[in-house]
């Protein structure tokens, strides 16, 4: 079933043996016309195989008899048993492997090098990413092996190591690895081969694609994925936007930023990438945040959407001059938010759980700040959630109560999920509601014009996003 519904997807398939209990291996590998590789990885690599080694090679021997296109074997199970079942194999070509499970640390020069020295049809690596500064391995094996004109595969396990999967045609890989189209993995991090090949063009990149992404912490609700690769195709520009799930910014910036041709940034880097970067706009830096790089040749550039993309929400319900507009947070969207209100002529006023920030903040931008406290007793007109409150997947949040939403206007920055507990809440006080997609959808068409140089269309913008 599952060969089945990847066929359209897929251009071969790995067929785990030693997941399966007394696997059929010669149905499994008449279940498809595409090339199969055979792997039963040992206990000891990571995999599930508790037998002895004479019978591990005996299983992987089977499959190479019964027609099975590639085999792997891993480095470690000894240079003899590798060299040997290199040399015996005659239509069946190989894949000698090594896996790395220990996070510590990855000599890729050594790695590489014992690798090459094998002789097999293709050499893989696999590693666990805590960040997506450690992809820079997985790129740095497969140039290595693209110079030699090797066939290399190169992966970065979990989450941070999503980018090392998309991009592997950029570093000259032979192939990356992906899920089933029912999800399941057999390794953690991968991406289903319906997502690499329709979504990523993962198949279609080459040395010259353009390469953006999102930068942030957590990362994985990020939608831009979704908008910002369909706008790219539509407006044919050989480019690709991925995930990068950010800790180290400094790592990120030094070892991942090089490629990069822009990026998005969220929580919660808006403020500390300044430094990094080698001209901020005026608004951004009087902002004191950026949500938005751009490289203009050899320099990197920060701006700001999240201002005009909040503001312009907003003014669809309302105009926001000489209302009172109370704002929760005093993060970057918080800070973006609150300055272009005060450029529009709103009287602004910040809380902040943590007063302190608030105060910073507010001081920085000559603005008043109130404690979170008193929240039941300040007049406002419209109430502006800058907060991660209600975010999924905390969708039972709200950051303040409902009966101050009477009647008000409130706008909520969170767009995932669309509908948060805070506009519920508002909706049945009897306030007109503004869903952080709006903010979402305007901010995204002006990066994408940065990306692009051309203005997108919002109608598919929409659409897509109503399709995540």
């Amino acid at each position: 079933a599952q060969v089945e519904a990847s066929t359209p997807y897929a251009d071969m398939f790995e067929f785990r043996l030693d997941l399966m209990t007394k696997p059929n291996i010669a149905r499994l590998l008449e279940s498809t016309r595409k090339p199969t590789i055979a792997t039963c990885r040992p206990e000891w690599e990571g995999g599930a195989f508790a037998g002895t080694e004479r019978e591990r090679i005996g299983i992987l021997d089977l499959a190479a008899v019964y027609g099975a296109h590639y085999v792997d074997i891993e480095l470690n199970a000894s240079p003899g048993i590798v060299k040997d079942f290199v040399r015996r194999q005659k239509e069946t070509k190989v894949i000698v492997s090594h896996h790395l499970l220990d996070g510590g640390l990855l000599n890729v020069n050594r790695i590489y090098k014992a690798l090459h020295a094998t002789g097999a049809d293709v050499i893989k690596l696999a590693y666990e990413a805590k960040d997506a500064f450690e992809d820079h391995l997985a790129f740095e094996f497969l140039t290595k092996a693209a110079s030699d004109n090797r066939n290399a595969v190169a992966i970065a396990m979990g989450e941070a190591g999503e980018p090392s999967r998309v991009l592997f045609k950029k570093f000259g890989g032979w192939a990356t690895y992906a899920s089933t189209e029912d999800g399941k993995s057999s390794a953690p991090g991968q991406i289903p081969a319906s997502q690499l090949r329709e979504l990523y063009r993962a198949d279609r990149l080459t040395s010259t694609t353009k390469v953006f992404g999102v930068v942030g912490n957590p990362i994985k609700q990020s939608k831009g994925v979704f908008i910002h690769n369909p706008l790219f195709h539509h407006a044919k520009k050989d480019a690709v936007y991925t995930r990068f799930q950010v800790k180290n910014l400094d790592q990120f910036m030094s070892r991942i930023v090089p490629h990069l041709e822009g990026f998005s940034l969220t929580l919660p880097h808006k403020q500390s990438a300044m430094k990094y970067l080698d001209r901020v706009d005026p608004a951004a830096k009087k902002i004191g945040a950026v949500n938005t790089v751009t490289r203009n040749g050899k320099k990197l550039v920060g701006s700001n959407s999240d201002a005009p993309a909040a503001l312009d929400a907003i003014e669809e319900v309302t105009k926001v001059r000489k209302k009172r507009v109370l704002i929760l947070g005093s993060g970057g969207a918080a800070r973006a938010i609150a300055y272009e209100a005060k450029q529009r002529g709103a009287d602004v006023i910040v809380a902040n759980r943590t007063t302190a920030n608030a105060r910073q903040m507010t001081r920085e931008l000559g603005l008043e700040t109130v404690d979170w406290a008193s929240l039941n007793n300040i007049r406002f007109d419209i109430l502006v959630n800058a907060t991660p409150v209600g975010m999924f997947p905390n969708v039972d949040e709200s950051p303040v109560p409902k009966v101050i939403l009477k009647k008000k206007v409130v706008f909520d920055a969170v767009y995932n999920p669309p509908m948060t507990r805070l506009l519920h809440d508002a909706k049945s006080a009897g306030a007109k509601i503004i869903q952080g997609t709006e903010m979402y959808l305007n901010q995204a068409a002006l990066q994408s014009r940065l990306y692009t140089g051309r203005d997108p269309d919002k109608k598919l913008m929409r659409k897509l996003l109503a399709l995540t």
